[in-house]
C-alpha cells in the first residue's frame, strides 16, 4: 500500500501498517534503517503552544477561541499566543488585545502564566532527549533531533515521529508537528507545512519534488524583500528558485545567491548547517567593528553597544543558549587592544542587559578622547536555554517570560521581514546599511 501527496510516494511493508496508526499526512517511509550514512533529522513543533497549554488545563476552552495574554477585558495589552480557532479570525502574535477584540468579538483571553509554560516545555525537552542524544533546542516549543541512530530500533523513519508524537501526548496531553528529513532546515519546512499535529517525512531524495510547489516565502530565511528580490526574476516557487543558475545568482546576490538554490533543492540547511558544523561545544557568540574613521564620541561608541547587543542577543536566542560572561573587545587608533570583562548574575540571552552591561565595560575600557578603531562584544560561558529554566527565580518568573515573548515577537519579524524591520533608536543610527557590521566573528 502506498501515500500519495504532491508526486510523493511511500512504500510502507503490509507488517508496518499492522502496527503503526499512520496519520493521513504521512510521505513516503521506506527503511532507511540499514543505511548507516544517511542522516536524518527529526523536527518538533509544538502546535499554539501556550494556547495548548491553555486548553489541556481547562477543556472548556477546546473548541473556542482563545488569546494567551492582554487584559480580561480586552481593553490593554498584546496578545502573545492564539490557538487554531482564534487565528482563523487573524490573531496572530504581536498583536494588540484591543485589535484582537475587533477581529474576533468573542475572543476568550487567558492570563499568560510564566511557570506552567516553562515546566511544560522542560517536560518536552527532557523527553526528546530520551529519544536522541543530539537534541538542538530552537525556542520553547521547537526542537530538532538527529534520529539516524535510533531508526533501527523503532522499524523506520515514520515510527519514530509517531512514537515522538505519541510520548508528548502521553507525558504532557500537548499536540504537536514532526517533520523528518535529510537536514534540518528541510525537515522544519515539512513540519512547518503539515500543521497542526501532523507528520510528515521526506525520503531522501524527494525534498526537491516536496518543496518545488511552495511559495518562496515557505523557506525560512527568505522575508518579504528577499521574495520580491526574487520575483523580478519570475521566480515565486522554490521548484522556479531551485533550477535557476548559481552563477547568475552569485553574481546578483553574492555567495548567498547559490546557498539560497542549494536550501531550495533541499541540499543545504543554511544558518543550521553553521550550527552543526560549530558543534555543541562553542563557548561564546561575538560581533566585532573595524570602523572607517576612528570613533571619539562617546554617545556614538554607546550606540554600536547598543547595535552589536542585539545583534548578539538575537543569535544566542536563535541558537537557544544563554551566557553569563560578557566581554568587551576595544581598539585604539595605535592598535593598543584591550579586554574587559562582566559577570552578569544570572545566564540570559536578554538585550536589555547586554546592553546596560555593554555600557559599563564601555566606562571602564574606554579613556574618553582616545579614537576607538575596533569595538567587538562577545556573550561567552554558554549553556542551553533549556538548564537555565529550573535556575529561574520564580518570584520573577512571568516579567521574565514576557520580555522572552516580545523578543520571540520581533525575532519572528525579522525572520520574515529582515533585520532592519525594527531597532532599537541607538542601535538603529549605527546600522542605517546592513553592510557596515561584519556577521559572525570577524578574522583577527
Amino acid at each position: 500500500m502506498s501515500w500519495i501527496h504532491k508526486g510523493e510516494i511511500e512504500r510502507v511493508r503490509q507488517s508496518e501498517m499492522a502496527t503503526e496508526k499512520l496519520p493521513s499526512r504521512l510521505e513516503a517511509a521506506p527503511d532507511v534503517s540499514s543505511n548507516t550514512s544517511q542522516k536524518l533529522y527529526l523536527h518538533v513543533d509544538m502546535d499554539a503552544f501556550f494556547a495548548s497549554v491553555e486548553e489541556r488545563d481547562n477543556p472548556s476552552l477546546k473548541g473556542r477561541p482563545i488569546a494567551v495574554g492582554g487584559s480580561v477585558d480586552g481593553l490593554k495589552g498584546i496578545v502573545t499566543a492564539a490557538n487554531y480557532p482564534a487565528r482563523k479570525f487573524g490573531l496572530k502574535a504581536g498583536m494588540t488585545a484591543i485589535e484582537a477584540k475587533r477581529r474576533c468579538p468573542q475572543i476568550i483571553f487567558v492570563h499568560l502564566d510564566a511557570r506552567k509554560y516553562t515546566y511544560a516545555s522542560a517536560q518536552i525537552m527532557d523527553l526528546l532527549e530520551s529519544f536522541s542524544p543530539d537534541l538542538r533546542i530552537l525556542s520553547v516549543d521547537e526542537a530538532s533531533l538527529e534520529i539516524s541512530g535510533i531508526i533501527r530500533r523503532y522499524g523506520s523513519p515514520a515510527a519514530v515521529g509517531q512514537a515522538v508524537k505519541d510520548a508528548i501526548i502521553s507525558r504532557c496531553n500537548l499536540p504537536s508537528t514532526v517533520g523528518i528529513a535529510t537536514n534540518r532546515l528541510t525537515a522544519k519546512v515539512a513540519a512547518d507545512t503539515s500543521k497542526p499535529n501532523g507528520l510528515r517525512y521526506l525520503i531522501p531524495g524527494s525534498e526537491a519534488a516536496y518543496l518545488a510547489p511552495l511559495p518562496v516565502s515557505k523557506m525560512c530565511g527568505i522575508g518579504p524583500a528577499t521574495e520580491a528580490s526574487l520575483a523580478k526574476f519570475g521566480i515565486k516557487t522554490l521548484g522556479e528558485l531551485a533550477n535557476a543558475s548559481e552563477d547568475m545568482f552569485r553574481l546578483k546576490f553574492g555567495v548567498v545567491g547559490p546557498a539560497l538554490i542549494q536550501m531550495a533543492r533541499g541540499q543545504y540547511a543554511g544558518r543550521m548547517a553553521h550550527d552543526d558544523a560549530r558543534g555543541t561545544d562553542e563557548k561564546s557568540m561575538g560581533h566585532e567593528r573595524t570602523f572607517g574613521a576612528p570613533i571619539l564620541d562617546r554617545a556614538e561608541l554607546r550606540g554600536w553597544v547598543v547595535a552589536l547587543s542585539e545583534m548578539i542577543a538575537r543569535r544566542v536566542r536563535t541558537a537557544a543558549m544563554v551566557g553569563r560572561v560578557l566581554t568587551m573587545k576595544l581598539r585604539y587608533n595605535d592598535f593598543e587592544t584591550l579586554h574587559h570583562q562582566s559577570v552578569i548574575p544570572e545566564p540570559t540571552d536578554d538585550e536589555e542587559m547586554l546592553i546596560l552591561q555593554g555600557w559599563k565595560l564601555l566606562d571602564q575600557c574606554w579613556q574618553q578622547g582616545r579614537p576607538v578603531r575596533l569595538l567587538g562584544l562577545s556573550l561567552g560561558s554558554l549553556i542551553p536555554k533549556v538548564e537555565s529554566i529550573h535556575q529561574m527565580n520564580l518570584f520573577i518568573g512571568n516579567q521574565v517570560f514576557r520580555r522572552e515573548a516580545l523578543y520571540k515577537a520581533l525575532d519572528s519579524l525579522k525572520d520574515k521581514f529582515g533585520e532592519k524591520i525594527i531597532l532599537r533608536a541607538m542601535g538603529h543610527s549605527q546600522r542605517v546599511r546592513r553592510d557596515l557590521i561584519s556577521f559572525g566573528k570577524s578574522p583577527k
